[in-house]
Formats: C-alpha cells, structure tokens, sequence
C-alpha cells in the first residue's frame, strides 16, 4: 500500500503569517493553482487513488475535493469522494489563533526571546500534544489500519489530506506499529541525515505530500534482515540534536510487526514548479468559487 500524506494548499492565514489551527482559514487563490496542480500531478502521473480521507475543516476538505476531481471514474462506480473525520483537524491553538506568529504576546518584565515565546505559546495552546496522538492513534486504527490489513488489496493507494502539525503527530504515531528496523528511507531524500528513519520529522509546504510504501516483509527476508537495517551508511543510532527520541514500546509489541515501511519522498512539491502567484494582491486574496479566472473570460 501506499499512503500520501498531503497538506492543504494556500490559506489566508498561511500568506498572514497568523496561527490558524481550528479556525476555518478560507484558502487563497493562489492555493487554489496549487491544488489544481497537485491533482493534476497525480492524475498525469497515473496515481489512482481507491481512499481519500481529509480533515473537515474547508482548506484540506477543497483540496481533497480538488484531488478527486481528476480522479478516473471506474464505469458503474460512484466519483470518489473524500471521507471527512474531524480526527484530522489541525492543532487548537485555543486564544492565539488569529494572532500573528511573530507577535506571541509576552508578559511584561520578560524577554522576547524564542525560548519564552515557546513557553508562552505551549501555555496558551488549547489542546495539548498529548490529545493530538489521541486523536492520531484513533484515525490510524479506525480507518487506516483495516485498509492496511485487507490482505486482497495491497495494492491500493491512500491520499491523508490534513493540516502539518496534525500530519507530523500522524506520522509519530505511525511509525511506532512498525518495529524500528523495518522503517527505511529511500537514498537521497532531501530531509534524511542519518539515524533512525523513525526519528525523521518532516515539514510540509501547502501541497507537498509524503508518500510511504507499507508492505508485509517476505519471510525469508525477515529472518535475514539486520537489526540496524532502519539506518542509512554512516548512520547512528542517536537522535539528532533537537529531535525527541519516540516513545518506548516496553511490554507493547508492534501492531504491524512483520511489514516494513518505506520512506520514498518527503514533502514532493514537484508539482509547484512554474506556478507564479498573480500579482495586485489577487493570488493572495480569499478565493470565491463565484469569481472566473482571467482565461475563462476568452471561452
């Protein structure tokens, strides 16, 4: 199987620079381009999705509606529409949402330094990291994990269309039904160091999408394969500075223990080249499905 984690495209609030989180950030009409690009990335490329799942909130649920649009449509099947779970909403950022990111309001008599920024905005945040991998864990093994399993359709393709922090918590939690080994990255990913492909911690750009072949490890391999095998040459087995080493699984064994997952990109944003944002502050302003882009005027 392989899954595309995918985040939404442009926002207001993301051209604003202002925390978002739960509010329902209308998209741009730039990031409008951006998502008629990545869907036609994938249909062009002969990526054919059989799930979609998506936030609810309006810019991931557009740019999973985007992505569907340009989907095939077997005959005598329903179009492919994405399921919609509030699971997958960004991070509440609870009295600061609105507020520019830069301009984290600091109490007087105390510096404006990153290191209280950070406490000041870890004090204000609504909901804490720890109910991000409730919310995580509980897409993964209500929706995720059944598809994983269905051993008639390994072949599918899943798209995760989200918000990124809530794709970041997505990925931490799913690396630990793997055992670390079996978790590898592909040679020459941009973001990959060295270390242990489960301490990986991407980014994503509006649009940019992950993607993960997850695959159940033949038996003669698995009996052969190295303990270290989850390490590129050169690699270690210490976290890299700033990197929080992944939760111990003592007395838990790994859900999916036998499979192996594979990192083949890490915020793909091929599909973004040659897009320019229109300028007059039109790409920038909040997209309205009422307005004809300036082509459709010559139709």
């Amino acid at each position: 199987m392989r899954i595309y984690l995918i985040r939404h495209g442009e926002t207001v609030h993301n051209v604003a620079q202002v925390w978002a989180g739960s509010t329902d950030s209308a998209l741009t009409n730039h990031g409008m381009l951006q998502i008629e690009s990545l869907a036609r990335c994938f249909a062009g490329s002969g990526i054919h999705f059989d799930t979609v799942f998506s936030s609810d909130l309006s810019r991931a649920r557009i740019t999973a509606e985007g992505i569907c649009r340009l989907q095939p449509c077997p005959t005598a099947q329903a179009p492919l529409t994405p399921i919609l779970t509030a699971d997958l909403r960004e991070r509440d950022f609870g009295s600061l949402e609105g507020v520019r990111i830069s301009r984290v309001p600091v109490p007087a008599g105390t510096s404006q330094s990153i290191g209280d920024r950070q406490r000041i905005l870890a004090h204000n945040q609504k909901e804490t990291k720890e109910s991000m991998r409730d919310r995580s864990l509980n897409f993964l093994q209500t929706h995720l994990l059944p598809l994983v399993l269905e051993e008639e359709r390994s072949e599918r393709n899943v798209a995760i269309v989200a918000h990124g922090l809530i794709l970041r918590a997505l990925w931490n939690c799913l690396t630990e039904f793997f055992d670390s080994s079996s978790i590898s990255p592909m040679p020459g990913i941009a973001a990959w160091t060295g270390g242990p492909a489960a301490l990986l911690s991407p980014v994503w750009s509006n649009t940019g999408f992950m993607e993960i072949l997850i695959a159940v490890i033949p038996p003669l391999l698995s009996l052969s394969q190295p303990q270290a095998s989850g390490l590129v040459d050169g690699g270690t087995s210490e976290p890299r500075c700033g990197q929080e080493v992944p939760p111990s699984r003592s007395g838990q064994s790994s859900l999916l223990q036998g499979w192996s997952m594979q990192i083949l990109g890490v915020d793909n944003t091929e599909h973004l080249v040659g897009i320019r944002r229109t300028r007059g502050g039109i790409g920038s302003a909040s997209y309205d499905s009422r307005q004809k882009r300036i082509d459709q005027f010559f139709k």
